[in-house]
């Protein structure tokens, strides 16, 4: 898959100040890049560094003019993180100075990278494998613990060696199948063979997938709705929750008409908390449409956190409505307003102001996010575009466990092993369409 590449560079690091900022240069005239704009002490030349080794210097403008003080390493490919001639430059954190660095560095006969360039290159390359690839981007967002381990696995290589001697022995059965259509007199069709060997991959793949749910849980967070009606406390206990003023509190009922917002992190996991409008019957069309989102969010959540105003009785509706939310999901139903003297007998109290209750609502909330992660230690992101793929694939290898059951035709149950083949080397990126690899590395940051 090599190709003949322009040299490129682009800044590593984040936008914003730093003690240290990074610029990355991959290509055939890397060195004579570096050369340019990198001064070494005592005049050494990149092809003297020696690999991965940095060496102190100055960097310099197209000009000549000393622009910062730093370290640089230059790598010969394919050693290196592209797989081709790479150099990293180490200069201040200053943003004015990296790119002033960065201009040095295209005037001296680089390109500006694009979007995912570097890992791309590194795919292309031999380096990485497609799944790898999306795992680097991933762990670069991870937002918890539980996310950026299943990331780690993912851009390990871990899913692409699940996949590869899978691939490989229905790869035998495939030419195996196409020998006994193309040679009957001298290669003898073995059905029971191919039957046992599409089966197990069948179970692989079933095991594989049966992480999906769990993979995007720990993606996307886990959704905890805070529930109730209008002035029971709600934006309060948010507020108290995320140890901010998100949410406006007032002893109007009603404020909340919107959804809100807001992310914290127990047992390694991202909780996404949401603060609802008050259920009820609504008092005019704005309030109607926040007591329809707040029902939409109570049917998508993963659990829910239901308060009862304390300085209200509690109606037989109410606790019918609780009792039907408990019915389909996890529901922790406190009392608001404790530190008012408004606990009620029966029902568990909190308070916003004193903090009372908070560690029923954490020990609840561990409790959700472990029970989901339960059993789960090795968890590999599994990517939507994998999840797609790799049903498809089990389809197909159905497909043909069905065929060589009713003795099919070898040429179609050829043809649907050929199909679930295609779409397990596509999910390494050993079969990919240039339109998907635009796709998945125009997700990435410039300068990865």
């Amino acid at each position: 898959m090599r190709e003949d590449f322009e040299t490129i560079a682009a800044i590593a690091t984040a936008r914003g100040r730093g003690a240290i900022g990074v610029l990355r240069i991959s290509g055939p005239q890397t060195k004579e890049v570096l050369d340019k704009v990198f001064r070494a002490r005592k005049g050494m030349k990149s092809e003297k560094f020696g690999s991965f080794r940095l060496r102190f210097g100055s960097f310099t403008s197209a000009s000549g003019e000393t622009i910062d003080s730093g370290l640089a390493f230059f790598a010969k490919g394919p050693k290196s993180y592209t797989g081709e001639d790479y150099a990293e430059l180490f200069c201040h954190g200053n943003p004015l100075i990296l790119e002033e660095v960065l201009n040095s560095v295209l005037k001296s006969g680089a390109s500006p990278a694009k979007p995912g360039e570097f890992t791309r290159r590194a795919f292309l390359m031999g380096k990485m494998d497609l799944t790898q690839c999306e795992g680097v981007d991933e762990l670069i967002r991870a937002n918890s613990v539980a996310y950026a381990g299943a990331a780690f696995r993912l851009q390990d290589g871990e899913l692409r060696r699940k996949l590869e001697p899978l691939a490989e022995s229905l790869n035998k059965v495939f030419a195996h199948m196409q020998g006994a259509i193309e040679f009957p007199e001298d290669i003898i069709e073995d059905r029971g063979k191919w039957l046992s060997e599409s089966k197990k991959a069948i179970e692989i793949l079933k095991g594989i997938l049966k992480d999906s749910k769990t993979s995007a849980k720990v993606k996307d967070g886990l959704r905890v709705a805070i529930a109730g009606r209008p002035n029971a406390g709600k934006s309060s206990l948010f507020n108290f929750l995320l140890k901010e003023e998100r949410a406006l509190v007032t002893k109007v009922p009603g404020t909340t008409r919107d959804v809100l917002q807001g992310e914290l992190e127990i047992a390694g996991l991202n909780i996404i908390i949401y603060d609802t409008a008050g259920l009820r019957e609504a008092k005019g069309k704005i309030e109607a449409l926040g007591v329809a989102k707040a029902e939409k969010i109570l049917e998508d959540s993963d659990a829910v956190i239901w308060l009862f105003d304390g300085q209200k009785k509690i109606s037989a509706k109410e606790k019918e409505e609780l009792n039907c939310w408990r019915a389909k999901k996890p529901v922790l139903a406190l009392v608001s307003k404790s530190d008012l003297g408004s606990a009620q007998e029966g029902f568990l109290s909190c308070s916003s102001l004193s903090g009372e209750g908070a560690e029923l609502i954490r020990a609840f909330l561990k409790e959700q996010a472990e029970e989901l992660l339960k059993d789960h230690e090795d968890l590999i992101l599994l990517k939507a575009r994998h999840e797609k793929l790799l049903k498809e694939a089990l389809a197909s290898l159905k497909k043909v466990c069905s065929g060589l059951e009713k003795g099919a035709f070898s040429e179609l149950v050829a043809s649907d092993l050929e199909t679930g083949l295609e779409k397990i080397w596509e999910v390494t990126g050993r079969v990919t369409p240039n339109e998907i690899l635009d796709i998945v590395f125009g997700e990435f940051c410039v300068g990865k």
